[in-house]
């Protein structure tokens, strides 16, 4: 089953770039012995900000010099013939351009490693599954933004409900931000303060607004990895600690299915494949037996097998089908429009704990949310 569910593909050279560092990475850290990770959510924060802050500063400091130097020489050679100008500009251009590339490359895969050491990843390896070879594809995918391969796992197509074209548009848009925002920015402040600035030309607003998006593209990376990294541990506490075989015994087999449709509707409804959705039902499938069934991203039979089952199974999925909605860091549209109708009189309390578990896991408060993804048979 395993080979099943994660079957992946062939890593470009720059996701297998990437995943060298991190088990070099990896590798150091082993010799220099294991380190326990924070006792609790207090020193988890703090120690995660450190690393971050370092992070932004590297990926604001290397995005200002790339931008200057760029922004240096085409004021330098401004009066020089235009070869002479251009081939000055591209050759450097070009130099700084790699240089900050090698520079987000190191700072990104060294952030991501350092929060996964941190949040106690590195106490995992005796987690004899395949998910252990799994994690740094997921890691190294967020630290470079590489998209995550889509699968249909279970059937469960995480885009049935998505268009085609709208994802197009989404990627190009995404591809142009920094090149939008850069001349953009040029042309509101040449209207508005004409050639320079308290003598300092406009042209290198761009120094600024590189420097931040490095900055914020590293936030983004951080953000994502984070998720990945709290995903996987509370998916692994859920089925090593809530879910006792005490629990499963109180399941019929058509409540155990629904675990599964549950988990499956939340991607769909979410639109989207977060890796912590295909960690989540690869434990929850193993530890259930379930490798296979019919509609599983069905919302219908979902929601036919909540009229079907008894009470305290009923809230026994909708408390999964709440922990799984958070588990993204997002609550789409979608999912406000269409929870109630599982929710129905609990859709408030329900949705309430579905934002406190995002805000914690976002904010890092790994213990926090753990505490709240109990499945106990009970509403809300």
């Amino acid at each position: 089953m395993e080979d099943k569910f994660l079957i992946q593909e062939k890593p470009n050279f720059y996701e297998r770039l990437g995943l060298w560092y991190f088990r070099k990475l990896s590798d150091k850290d082993r010799q220099r012995g294991r380190v326990a990770p924070p006792r609790n959510d207090t020193e988890l924060v703090r120690a995660s900000r450190r690393v971050t802050l370092f992070g932004f500063i590297i990926a604001f400091a290397i995005g200002g010099i790339s931008a200057g130097g760029s922004v240096y020489t085409e004021l330098h050679f401004e009066h020089a013939e235009i070869i002479t100008r251009y081939s000055w500009l591209i050759g450097v251009t070009v130099i700084l351009t790699a240089i900050e590339f090698a520079v987000l490359f190191w700072v990104s895969i060294r952030t991501v490693f350092l929060i996964a050491r941190i949040t106690g990843h590195n106490l995992l390896e005796d987690d004899n599954t395949v998910l252990q070879s799994f994690i740094p594809h997921l890691l190294a995918r967020a630290a470079l933004e590489i998209p995550d391969p889509v699968e249909k796992v279970l059937g469960i197509d995480p885009f049935a409900r998505v268009s085609k074209k709208k994802l197009l548009f989404i990627g190009i848009l995404y591809k142009l931000k920094v090149t939008i925002s850069n001349v953009l920015a040029k042309l509101f402040l040449r209207r508005v303060a004409g050639k320079s600035i308290l003598r300092v030309s406009v042209a290198y607003i761009s120094v600024i607004i590189t420097g931040l998006w490095n900055a914020l593209v590293l936030f983004k990376v951080v953000r994502d990895a984070r998720l990945r990294l709290f995903g996987n541990l509370i998916a692994k506490n859920l089925v090593d600690e809530i879910i006792t075989p005490e629990k499963l015994s109180r399941l019929s087999p058509k409540a155990r299915e629904g675990c599964i449709r549950a988990v499956g509707n939340s991607v769909v409804i979410a639109q989207r494949y977060h890796p912590n959705m295909l960690i989540l039902l690869f434990r929850l499938s193993n530890i259930l037996n379930i490798t296979e069934g019919e509609g599983l991203d069905s919302w219908e039979s979902f929601l036919r097998t909540l009229r079907e089952v008894s009470d305290e199974e009923r809230y026994f999925l909708l408390d999964l089908l709440c922990v799984a909605t958070a588990f993204d860091g997002k609550v789409s549209r979608l999912e406000k429009k269409v929870l109630h109708q599982a929710f129905g009189e609990h859709t408030e309390i329900y949705f309430k704990r579905i934002f406190r578990l995002k805000k914690l896991m976002i904010s890092g408060k790994l213990h926090e949310a753990i505490s709240l993804t109990e499945l106990d048979f009970q509403p809300g």
